[in-house]
């Protein structure tokens, strides 16, 4: 069996998915957060918007974790789940809104690593 451990979940501004995060990636994200005045009216709404949408998880020795009922609905979450890895995250969609690819779009994969200058 595996050890516990955090992830954190946020919903997707853009799309209808949950990221999972790991600490260190969090660590990366909280602390430029920190570099901001803590009593900045813009900086303290957007946190309580952050801290209301997501949660800090423990997951399991089997590596389960719960997540919100609230959340799971944001991103229709039921039944099956397709998991994503997106470098940086994990991105967990409902198998309605996000299903697999069958094949490579050559194009789109193109697309991409030119956007990010991978």
């Amino acid at each position: 069996m595996g050890k516990a451990g955090t992830v954190y979940v946020i919903p997707d501004p853009h799309v209808k998915c949950l990221n999972l995060l790991p600490v260190a990636e969090m660590d990366v994200r909280l602390e430029k957060l920190r570099q901001k005045s803590l009593f900045d009216p813009g900086t303290g709404e957007a946190l309580r918007v952050i801290g209301e949408n997501s949660e800090q998880l423990q997951w399991d020795v089997q590596g389960r974790i719960r997540i919100r009922d609230r959340l799971l609905a944001f991103a229709g979450l039921k039944g099956q789940v397709v998991m994503i890895g997106a470098v940086n995250r994990v991105q967990l969609w409902s198998s309605e809104l996000r299903p697999e690819a069958a094949e490579v779009d050559q194009n789109r994969l193109a697309q991409a690593v030119q956007q990010v200058a991978f």
